[in-house]
Parts: structure tokens; C-alpha cells; sequence
């Protein structure tokens, strides 16, 4: 079980857990381009969003539903038992979920969902088609399979079953619980109504204007990167903000970082502040939106960062993006 929590645990971490650093774009299956299609352009003030093009989204996969589906819901017991034993069960976020089980003889078996994934190098080598949608697999260490398919083209994004299994099929698995997983969310299971004041269900490109946006990086031109359901960025040549949605654990005493400072952002809304000095020097600010049980909460994260010659305030600029946002949101 050591080295499958390994495994998992490393792909937890490199599929973005804590949102995109567009400066070091890197994944664990490729690197983004910019004509990958996860960008829309933008020129100024006046400019608008570039319509996406490709194939028609089923209503099914629209992003606004697939906010809405909890993840966990879709690894039902029925489905695991035909794998083996079903165990504990474990949330990352809002979109994805584990179950670290038992295979029938006993060896360990994990199950990961995810659901609105970035697709990048899978929408360019998808050359399989399972459950009705174009598909790729991929193996890594001989002990996991990534089973991806595609909701979506532009930008590119679909869903992915990781099935972390040293001692059988892990594909022949993962394949299993892809058709079951699409089957149910086209099927509307596991939709969910979200609680007052959560942020579950914002579209979080579309939550600032345009003029917060300049604000925080400038005037002169920017791109827009949509990063899975909750997480969007917005670049210019020198500098980038980030804003990213989660769930996520909380501290009994709100002690994010050990660097952390507490910033008022108004309202009522007190907020933690964290710089960071490194070759992408960088500043965060995040609040609690919603405390939720078991320790867990929502959390709104937003962080400015420029190279180490982008000479501006990445501090001042995440919570005047932060401030710019409250009012955005619903409150609890």
C-alpha cells in the first residue's frame, strides 16, 4: 500500500493540485502550448472572448453541470465491488475523488476520478474511442494507468480514471470504470444542489471584469487560461494572475503558511497573505468562503507572480484582484 499511495500521491501533486504556474507549464503528461486551445486572446479593453470551435459539447459535459456532479458519487460500490474491495474513500477539491482498495486477492487497488481535467497531450494522441467519446491511455511505472477521455475540445478538457494497480490489469480496470462513470454522468448521477454561498458552481474565468483583470496585469494585452472547473488565469508578457476555487482542508486556527500575514480585504472578510521569493517571484492571497464539515472548507486563492525583472507589486495586486472579487460571490 506504501508505494500505491506513493504513486497516487505523485500524480496528485503533478496533475495541479494547487492551480497552474503558467511560467513552468509543466504536467505530467506534456507541456501546454499556447495553440494547444486552453487560451482565448484578449487585445484590451474592448476586446471579446475568441468563440470556441470544434466539436459540439454534449449537454451532458457542459462545464456548468460538470461543476455540479460530485465525483465520489460516481465510484458507487456496486461498480468497485467488480474490481474488489471497496475501501476508504478520500476527496482532492471539488472534482476529484479516490477509493484505496482491495483487489479480490487481497493486493492493493487504487481508483482515482476526475472529472473536468486539462487536456492538452491527451486531445492530441486521443486514437481510441471508449463509451462513445475519443479516448487515451497512458501507462506510467508499470504500477498506474491513465484513462482519459474527451468532453470537450476548445478549450480541451474531459475526464480521467486512474487506476493504481501493480499486480493486473490496470487499463482493463480503468476502461471499466471510465464506461461507468460516463454512463452515470450523461445520466445525470450524482448531480448535486450546492449549498448557499458555495463556489462549487462559479465559472471562475468568467467571475472578475474586465477592468480588475487589467488592473492586475496591465493594459497592453492578455491571454486567458481556463485551467480544469475551477481554476483560471490571465497572463500578460510580464506577469499573470491566478485565481483559483477549492476545497480544501482548514486549519483549526486558519495557519495556511508559516509565513503567512493576515490582510484586511474588506467587508468583514479577513484574508491571509503569503509572498514568495524565488526565480518566479510570486504573492498570495486567500480567503475562507465557506467552512464545510469535517474540517474541510472552501477556499478562494488568488495569486499574483511575474519574473524576478517584472518590477511591480505582486501583493498589492492579488488583494486589489481579491477586493475586486468579494463582491462577486455569493456570500454564505
Amino acid at each position: 500500500m506504501t508505494r500505491l499511495v506513493a504513486v497516487l500521491s505523485a500524480f496528485l501533486l503533478l496533475t495541479g493540485c494547487a492551480g497552474p504556474d503558467l511560467a513552468k507549464r509543466n504536467f505530467p503528461r506534456g507541456t501546454i502550448p499556447a495553440e494547444a486551445g486552453n487560451t482565448t486572446a484578449t487585445t484590451g479593453a474592448s476586446a471579446t472572448a475568441q468563440a470556441p470551435v470544434g466539436q459540439p459539447v454534449d449537454p451532458a459535459f457542459a462545464t456548468d453541470r460538470l461543476r455540479l456532479v460530485d465525483p465520489c458519487a460516481l465510484l458507487t460500490r456496486d461498480l468497485l465491488k467488480q474490481l474488489g474491495r471497496p475501501g476508504t474513500e478520500s476527496r482532492s477539491g471539488f472534482s476529484r475523488c479516490s477509493n484505496f482498495m482491495k483487489d479480490g486477492s487481497g493486493k492493493d487497488l487504487g481508483v482515482t476520478v476526475e472529472l473536468g481535467q486539462t487536456m492538452t497531450v491527451e486531445l492530441k494522441d486521443a486514437d481510441k474511442r471508449l463509451a462513445g467519446l475519443r479516448s487515451h491511455e497512458q501507462v506510467l511505472e508499470n504500477s498506474a494507468c491513465f484513462v482519459s477521455v474527451i468532453t470537450q475540445d476548445e478549450p480541451g478538457l474531459g475526464i480521467t480514471v486512474q487506476i493504481g494497480y501493480e499486480d493486473g490489469d490496470a487499463c482493463g480496470f480503468g476502461r471499466k470504470v471510465m464506461e461507468s462513470v460516463v454512463e452515470q454522468v450523461k445520466a445525470r448521477k450524482g448531480a448535486i444542489t450546492p449549498p448557499k454561498g458555495s463556489l462549487i458552481a462559479l465559472d471562475p474565468c468568467a467571475l472578475p471584469d474586465e477592468g480588475a483583470v487589467q488592473a492586475a496585469v496591465g493594459r497592453g494585452g492578455h491571454r486567458v487560461f481556463p485551467y480544469g472547473l475551477h481554476n483560471c488565469s490571465w497572463t500578460a508578457p510580464d506577469r499573470e494572475v491566478t485565481l483559483d476555487l477549492r476545497r480544501t482542508f482548514l486549519p483549526t486556527d486558519r495557519k495556511f503558511d508559516d509565513a503567512q500575514t493576515e490582510v484586511d480585504l474588506g467587508d468583514g472578510v479577513r484574508g491571509y497573505q503569503v509572498a514568495a521569493t524565488t526565480a518566479f517571484p510570486s504573492c498570495e492571497v486567500l480567503w475562507v468562503q465557506r467552512p464545510a464539515e469535517d474540517r474541510e472548507g472552501e477556499v478562494v486563492k488568488v495569486k499574483a507572480a511575474g519574473p524576478e525583472e517584472s518590477e511591480f507589486d505582486r501583493c498589492a495586486a492579488a488583494v486589489a484582484f481579491a477586493k475586486a472579487l468579494l463582491g462577486k460571490i455569493p456570500k454564505p
